[in-house]
């Protein structure tokens, strides 16, 4: 909104943020927790929300008495203005006499405690939110919005910012209503046909039982059990979901505790009532997967980190503050999280860009933690924040909504949800689901659906985790990426969608999971062997391709074929390939290095006849330098991680001897001195291609 009555304003990340008295709130300070009830049950104002834990409470700007008696009829209270800005986060700020102050490095503790003191304020906290700032308070009859500008704009001091009681509009599921309320109506789906939009929730050839895989249109869209071909996700690998909290009895959630509760400032982030977000959104992160309960989360081998850093107040709000959401994000971080989820809006802030900026340099011992972050919900508005820090915090993906159509959610698309758009700006990096996703819900009665789970969760926020999920795929397959590198691999491997390439609407494109599992596998081989007889004898004929998907610069060292006899005691025949140099295959090129018809001798003749064959290759890799799409190559720069792999297979007289197919390669590895990183670890993976041959990558 806009109000020409006013120039106030506060710093954020450099720049004024104009603030703008809110023509629908005041607040009043209500020492009395039972003021507000006793207000709006006698009917002297149309509108109250209470903020207890801040002795607050807000009441409508247009209510005939502005500023409502005490319940003892003492004088009216005095008001309180409610700002709102220019920028597209559905908040409002209420200023509660707190200031979040940084001095410039090497300020002296006596030096800054004298400058606080010099503005009336008091120390209530130091070292918070973030090492070397302080929480002060101004006092009563102080105005935070002045001191905060006054400190900021000081010789010595870093940033400076009023840690504002900031009343959010609560986020998803989106209604046609107020934007707070679950969609409890029903609606008509008609899945287009042959999409992949059913999931018919089968994997290896056997049935998974949760009962609820089926109607989870979201992982099919994204090819999660494509993806699980590859990993599943491991449990080191965890997701902190940031949020209102998270069911911690939850049957359905593996989860990673301690977990942190930010606004109360203890170890238990419950979410306090309906408060029902948080644990929705685990669920599509991290749900259990086979377990004959609910549904699949999108990496349910992980688990979940849970963070709460606000609360509901009622009427669809929340109650937070930048301290507390600053305070949780590094919390996480620290408490060794490797993905962030961040499915909400807050005000713009210093303190809570430090912190995401904090995970992205600290986070996962100095690789920096993979982030995804909600773009909004407010059709033809753009992007809110946290998540319009993509382009400057390395790591942090603004995820948009798609449908069951693949179509950016809109009030057009062709869902049925014609009250809500996704954001669109150039911030947006990529869509994922975000109608009708099936989820966990808060157990029993509390939460969206009352029950355990709920089918309908929707918005930005059930995109959001999809993201977060497939990062932690992406993590478990290979630990050691850092975070602006699965910010890569997410974007890299998207589904185009709407214009070509990328656009404001839906970024880069839908996320597919297994073709980000695939460009994390680094090398991959195809072998399709065959038999052929000569002269009576029986001879092996096989293609061979290696390849490379990924975001790495490879070089094929090595690669040998070999056959040999009916019991594997005996090398029959053998071909070996060593470039000086190797071949380089450059990252997303389209390279590849062929071995086509090559002919090794096999066993028998065309009466009984059998073949085995195995393979092995070396190769090094190196990792790109710096992010950026088309991303830059240097495979000179420094050593590379060399890694040495092979495989086997086989067939008898009989059968058809079908090939092998997109075995990611990488077996073992070593660090030579210097190196960037670690290489693979050992890997075990058996693809069945047919009844009779086994390819095992060893």
């Amino acid at each position: 909104m806009t109000d020409t009555a006013t120039d106030r304003y506060y710093w954020a990340d450099g720049r004024k943020i104009a603030l703008h008295p809110s023509p629908a709130w005041v607040a009043v300070h209500a020492p009395d927790a039972g003021m507000a009830a006793a207000l709006d049950a006698s009917g002297e104002t149309s509108g109250v929300l209470a903020l207890p834990d801040r002795d607050l409470i807000l009441v409508k700007a247009d209510a005939a008495a502005l500023a409502p008696a005490g319940p003892a009829g003492e004088d009216r209270q005095p008001t309180t203005p409610v700002y709102e800005t220019d920028t597209p986060e559905e908040v409002y700020l209420v200023p509660v006499g707190e200031v979040i102050v940084k001095f410039h490095d090497g300020t002296s503790a006596p030096a800054a405690s004298g400058r606080i003191a010099a503005m009336g304020a008091t120390v209530v906290q130091t070292d918070y939110p973030e090492p070397g700032a302080y929480l002060i308070s101004v006092g009563a009859s102080g105005d935070s919005v002045d001191v905060a500008n006054t400190l900021h704009e000081a010789a010595d001091v870093d940033y400076a910012e009023p840690n504002f009681a900031q009343v959010v509009v609560q986020p998803g599921p989106v209604s046609a209503g107020n934007g707070s309320a679950l969609l409890d109506r029903p609606v008509e789906i008609n899945l287009p046909v042959g999409d992949g939009s059913s999931f018919a929730g089968t994997l290896d050839g056997t049935t998974a039982p949760d009962p609820n895989l089926s109607s989870q249109w979201g992982l099919a869209k994204i090819r999660a059990a494509e993806a699980w071909a590859i990993t599943e996700g491991v449990s080191t690998i965890s997701v902190a979901v940031v949020d209102e909290g998270v069911d911690l009895t939850h049957e359905d959630l593996s989860l990673k505790l301690p977990g942190f509760d930010a606004y109360d400032g203890d170890n238990n982030p419950q979410p306090n009532g309906n408060d029902a977000h948080g644990t929705a959104c685990a669920g599509i992160v991290a749900a259990v997967r086979d377990n004959g309960r609910g549904g699949a989360g999108v990496a349910p081998g992980c688990r979940v980190l849970p963070v709460r850093i606000a609360k509901g107040i009622g009427g669809g709000f929340w109650d937070t503050d930048s301290a507390k959401v600053a305070n949780g994000i590094r919390t996480a971080v620290d408490r060794g999280a490797d993905v962030l989820s961040n499915s909400y809006s807050v005000a713009q802030s210093t303190a809570v860009t430090n912190a995401f900026t904090y995970a992205a340099t600290n986070g996962r011992g100095g690789r920096g933690c993979a982030m995804a972050a909600a773009s909004g919900n407010t059709e033809g508005a753009s992007v809110i924040y946290p998540a319009r820090l993509s382009p400057t915090v390395p790591g942090l993906v603004a995820v948009g909504a798609s449908n069951e159509w693949d179509q950016r959610k809109s009030p057009t698309s062709l869902d049925g949800e014609t009250w809500w758009g996704s954001s669109a700006g150039p911030e947006v990096d990529v869509v994922a689901p975000g109608v009708h996703i099936f989820t966990t819900d808060i157990m029993g009665a509390a939460g969206y659906a009352g029950g355990n789970y709920t089918p309908k969760f929707n918005g930005t926020s059930s995109a959001t985790p999809h993201v977060a999920g497939l990062m932690a795929l992406i993590l478990s397959l290979d630990p050691e990426l850092r975070g602006w590198e699965v910010e890569e691999l997410v974007k890299m491997t998207t589904v185009d969608l709407g214009v070509a390439g990328r656009d404001n609407f839906t970024g880069y494109g839908r996320i597919d999971a297994r073709r980000a599992l695939e460009a994390a596998s680094k090398l991959w081989y195809e072998i399709t062997p065959a038999v052929e007889f000569i002269g009576g004898a029986a001879f092996m004929r096989l293609n061979a391709r290696l390849y490379n998907p990924g975001i790495n610069t490879i070089r094929l060292d090595s690669f040998t074929l070999t056959s040999h006899s009916p019991d594997w005691t005996q090398e029959i025949d053998r071909i070996e390939y060593r470039p000086n140099p190797g071949n380089v295959l450059a990252p997303r090129a389209g390279q590849d290095v062929r071995f086509n018809r090559v002919l090794l001798k096999a066993n028998g003749t065309p009466a009984a006849w059998s073949y085995r064959w195995s393979a092995s290759w070396s190769y090094t890799f190196w990792r790109p330098s710096a992010p950026g799409l088309p991303l830059a190559v240097n495979a000179t720069a420094g050593p590379g991680l060399a890694v040495n792999g092979s495989a086997r297979g086989g067939a008898d007289l009989g059968s058809a001897a079908p090939g092998s197919s997109g075995a990611p390669a990488p077996a073992s590895a070593s660090e030579p001195a210097g190196a960037n990183g670690t290489g693979d670890g050992a890997v075990a993976l058996t693809i069945d291609a047919g009844r009779s041959i086994t390819i095992t990558v060893r």
